[in-house]
């Protein structure tokens, strides 16, 4: 059974960091603690936490998450109203996860999270942190009732994605760690550059000239990693955000499209038909 704990005061007592589960954070008050923790993943929901590790800052922000490894000392910041999940992953399940995906029944988990600031995406990952969210915060029975699957489905999600990126900078033949996350640190802010000014006009040197790295290096480690071209990611970006306004608000194409960073409505017409399959109007009516 996935043990699900909640914390609001301004003095955490945290239980064993090292089982399999789910901690719900609202502060009441600003926090400062220190713990040790297994495989994890730190979702903030509302707020911005900051987390200190091996002389490392990550900043988190409002739908970002970052993992850690295992037998990791953390220092946590937060102030007052911050929201987040936490989820706790052993040694022995990520193991098991491991092995599962990979064939390999003969060795314990090996592989090590990339440990930087991530923009949730439209992946699996972002898709169970939505719904396990969604289901706790509206205090739904079916959290309670499936809590073990939805950890377990989440917890494969992450295992599986880190699976999938360490074999793509295997195929670069970049061996060491420190340079794959130094690397990794790169799409991720790549990816929330993206994110964050999708409805502006971004190419790939304002993408590269705001994270530092040469365009060239940029294009080909981002491909290599998200299986997008930047330009790509960026389309893909608009038109997730096109297609929620179009099922969640009332604003017209042209308004939508215009939001979402299409210079008229015949060109995010073109576009999204293209790749959606159906015009923005017919997809509005589905």
């Amino acid at each position: 059974m996935i043990a699900l704990e909640s914390i609001t005061n301004d003095s955490p007592q945290f239980s064993s960091q090292l089982e399999n589960k789910i901690l719900y954070t609202n502060h009441s008050e600003d926090i400062s603690i220190d713990y040790t923790s297994t495989y994890t993943l730190k979702y903030v929901i509302e707020g911005t936490k900051h987390y200190q590790f091996n002389n490392q800052n990550v900043i988190v922000s409002k739908n970002q998450y970052v993992l850690f490894n295992n037998n990791k000392t953390i220092h946590t910041e937060a102030q007052k109203g911050t929201k987040g999940l936490s989820f706790f992953l052993s040694p022995e399940l990520a193991t098991e996860i491991y092995n599962y995906h990979t064939g390999d029944n003969s060795q314990k988990f090996s592989l090590a999270f990339y440990e930087c600031a991530q923009v949730k995406s439209e992946n699996n990952i972002g898709f169970w942190l939505d719904k396990i969210t969604r289901l706790l915060i509206q205090g739904e029975l079916s959290f309670h009732q499936n809590i073990d699957d939805l950890f377990l489905k989440l917890s494969e999600a992450i295992i599986k994605e880190q699976i999938i990126i360490d074999g793509k900078f295997s195929k670069l033949n970049i061996i060491k760690y420190n340079t794959r996350n130094a690397l990794y640190k790169f799409v991720a802010l790549a990816k929330e550059f993206i994110n964050d000014n999708s409805n502006d006009s971004v190419s790939l040197n304002i993408i590269s000239n705001n994270i530092g790295i040469s365009k060239y290096y940029l294009h080909r480690i981002f491909s290599e990693v998200t299986g997008y071209t930047p330009l790509e990611y960026l389309t893909f970006t608009r038109l997730t955000k096109a297609k929620n306004k179009l099922k969640n608000s009332k604003d017209t194409i042209f308004e939508i499209a215009i939001e979402c960073g299409f210079e008229n409505t015949s060109y995010f017409s073109t576009v999204f038909k293209n790749h959606i399959g159906c015009s923005p109007s017919q997809y509005r009516i589905k």
